[in-house]
C-alpha cells in the first residue's frame, strides 16, 4: 500500500509540472508561428505562405489557450460561510409603549436651519423601535449660541411611523427662537401610540 501512495504523489507532481510548463510552451509556439507570418518557409507546407502561416498562428494561439484553460486543475472552492441569523431584538412591552411612546423613537441625522424669516426649520428622521405604530411625534429643540440659551422651539411631525419603520421629515417649521443660535439639541418630547 505505501508503494501505491508514493506513486500517486509522483503522478500528482508530474501533472503540476505539465500544467506549469504548458503555458511557457504555448507562448514559445505562438511566437514561432507568428515569426513565420512575416518569414514563410517554402520547405514546410504548413507555413509556406503568409496566409497559411497566419492560419497556423491562429490555430496555435487559440488552440493552445483553450488547451491551457481546460487542463488547469480546478481550485477547490472554499466552504460556504455559514449564514448568521439576524439578531432578534425583543420588542418592548406594549403597555410601556402606550405609556411613554416618545421613548421608543430614535432621532437620526437631525439638522436645524434658519429660513429668511428667522424660523427654525428641522430636517432628519425618526425610527420607531417599538412593536406598535407611533403617530404625530412632537420634536423639541433647545437652541443655544455658545453657552447662552436661545430658547426652546417645538413642532409636530404629522404622520404615523409603523413598527420598525422610519419617518423622514424635511423643513418642519418649529417657529422662532428667542435669540441668536448656532447649535441645537433635539428630542422627541411627546407622541401618540396607536
Amino acid at each position: 500500500m505505501p508503494h501505491l501512495a508514493k506513486r500517486g504523489l509522483k503522478g500528482l507532481s508530474l501533472m503540476r509540472f505539465v500544467t506549469s510548463a504548458l503555458p511557457i510552451l504555448w507562448l514559445l509556439a505562438s511566437v514561432a508561428a507568428f515569426v513565420f507570418v512575416f518569414r514563410p518557409q517554402a520547405r514546410w507546407a504548413l507555413v509556406a505562405t503568409s496566409g497559411r502561416a497566419l492560419a497556423m498562428f491562429l490555430v496555435v494561439f487559440l488552440g493552445g489557450g483553450a488547451l491551457i484553460a481546460v487542463s488547469r486543475p480546478k481550485a477547490e472552492a472554499p466552504p460556504p460561510r455559514p449564514r448568521l441569523a439576524p439578531a432578534v431584538r425583543a420588542l418592548p412591552d406594549p403597555a410601556q409603549v402606550r405609556a411613554r411612546p416618545e421613548h421608543f423613537l430614535i432621532l437620526d441625522g437631525v439638522q436645524a436651519f434658519r429660513n429668511k424669516a428667522g424660523d427654525v426649520l428641522l430636517t432628519g428622521g425618526a425610527t420607531n423601535v417599538s412593536g406598535l405604530p407611533i403617530a404625530d411625534p412632537r420634536l423639541s429643540c433647545r437652541m443655544t449660541k455658545g453657552r447662552a440659551k436661545a430658547g426652546t422651539v417645538s413642532g409636530v411631525a404629522s404622520g404615523t411611523i409603523p413598527p420598525g419603520g422610519k419617518m423622514i421629515f424635511a423643513a418642519i417649521n418649529l417657529g422662532q427662537a428667542s435669540g441668536p443660535w448656532d447649535s441645537w439639541t433635539c428630542q422627541v418630547s411627546e407622541a401618540r401610540a396607536s
